[in-house]
């Protein structure tokens, strides 16, 4: 038995008990035994770490991979299932097409999904079955040629870039291409400079920024969001369309009005759009003004040494880095001025000294057992996970059942990735929202607001859901 130390970038709270929950769903037949049978492959002969099990060591708690020297024949690799339904895809609530001309609109969310694509005994936390396979798999099937392949898999095994390499491993073994020799299977790859103890004061403890905690100071963060829950018990979760025509158009003219304001052209992405569309709405119910932290995921992958090149596409455990924008946020806080806070955010974040920084921030947290919650006291805090341009390498064409049907040079099949980490009976989600996919028609995102505030967007999109006022 092979035992592996789990690192502290992938073991900080709340992701060491998260299994994050995917669902790709594909415009085609699939064929079910083709992909088990790649997978296996992948598993037992190439990247053996993915059918490891997570262990907590008796003497003092710390987390570490047990992988079998070899697989003997009764070792679950992996937890395979598979459904067909008697019905088209329309029926679970998930719309064929989403015309780009009706604008932005509410739809299901990941949460009303799970009966359909999920199994009932799937654990939703790793504390609900520890000792389970790590990969969960669910294919389902419908008579519109519609699969949906579901994943679990615990985010202190790896975060959606990770898994979209899973994904791209897997695929490729069904075309014949091999996948490279796995990155980061037993050593740190994460950048680590100096020790936390190393830094001046005035380099780790940066307000509005992740940093470690004094006594006490997590407890004030926890009590305001407490005191939020309390005057606003029930929440809403939806996934929100919004079609790229209208990202775009809001860029432009939001980066014609911050030129203006600021004399220099600020750069904004379409996430900075995204991002200030889901702040806005997460936020709409308000009347007052409070200093907000504004988090945003930044994937590391091809921005320090060890992740360059070929490497990035062979990592999966975590490697994430986050960027904050410290703010004051009230009701006519613009877009704009919300994606150009955004942007300011990130690019400081994305500077070498800050990424080293924050990974010393990181392990320090882990060592001393504290969540990693970037909020000031009694402030409000929003974090946005933007996974769009993760799945774009992503094709499905060589296990379209048929494959006679497939035309050589044909169009890859059409999928979208809907998804969520948090435990969908009892988590709280008002304060993270995620830009799961991006398709040819628009983003896909996924917010909860408190039950008036989201009535407030519906309202709002049913005037403007070209968000030409937003």
């Amino acid at each position: 038995m092979e035992v592996i130390p789990v690192l502290p970038t992938d073991r900080h709270k709340p992701i060491d008990n998260i299994r994050t929950r995917t669902f790709f769903i594909v415009d085609e037949q699939l064929d079910e035994d083709t992909l088990r049978n790649a997978l296996d492959r992948l598993v037992r002969d190439h990247w053996r770490k993915l059918g490891a099990r997570l262990f907590k060591r008796p003497r003092d708690g710390v987390l570490e991979w047990h992988l079998p020297k070899t697989f003997d024949e009764n070792y679950a690799l992996f937890r395979w299932s598979s459904k067909e339904y008697d019905h088209s895809i329309d029926k679970t609530g998930l719309p064929k097409t989403t015309p780009p001309e009706l604008g932005a609109v509410l739809l299901p969310s990941p949460e009303a999904l799970d009966k359909w694509f999920r199994p009932s005994d799937w654990p939703f936390e790793q504390k609900d079955e520890p000792d389970a396979p790590l990969l969960h798999v669910h294919m389902s099937t419908f008579t519109d040629d519609t699969t949906v392949i579901a994943i679990s898999c615990p985010h202190i095994f790896g975060d959606q870039w990770g898994l979209a390499n899973i994904m791209k491993a897997w695929l490729g073994l069904t075309k014949g291409e091999l996948p490279p020799v796995m990155v980061g299977f037993n050593e740190d790859v994460i950048p680590k400079g100096k020790e936390y103890s190393e830094y001046k004061k005035e380099e780790i403890v940066r307000k509005g920024r992740m940093r470690v905690r004094r006594t006490g100071e997590y407890f004030m963060i926890i009590l305001g969001m407490i005191l939020d829950l309390i005057l606003r018990p029930n929440e809403e979760n939806h996934s929100l369309f919004v079609p790229v025509l209208v990202v775009e158009s809001l860029k432009e003219r939001h980066t014609k009005v911050l030129k203006e304001k600021y004399g220099t052209d600020p750069g904004l992405t379409n996430g900075d759009i995204l991002t200030g569309v889901l702040t806005k709405f997460s936020q709409i119910h308000r009347t007052s003004k409070r200093k907000m932290s504004l988090g945003q995921t930044v994937n590391l992958r091809r921005r320090v040494p060890m992740l360059e090149g070929d490497n990035a596409d062979a990592f999966i455990h975590n490697s994430l880095h986050c960027s904050t924008a410290y703010f004051k946020m009230e009701p006519s806080t613009t877009v704009a001025e919300i994606a150009y806070q955004n942007r300011l955010a990130l690019k400081e974040a994305l500077s070498p000294k800050d990424i080293e920084i924050s990974m010393a921030v990181v392990r320090e947290m882990v060592r001393l057992g504290q969540g990693i919650l970037t909020c000031e006291p009694f402030g409000r805090l929003y974090f946005v996970a933007n996974w769009s341009s993760v799945w774009r390498p992503l094709d499905f064409t060589s296990v379209v059942k048929g494959q006679e049907k497939v035309k050589e040079g044909s169009r890859r099949p059409k999928f979208l990735v809907l998804g969520e980490g948090r435990d969908s009976t009892r988590s709280v989600g008002r304060f993270i929202a995620t830009i799961m996919c991006k398709t040819e028609e628009g983003y896909w995102c996924n917010l909860a607001i408190p039950v008036k505030g989201m009535k407030m967007v519906e309202e709002y999109l049913k005037k403007d859901p070209m968000l030409k006022l937003l």
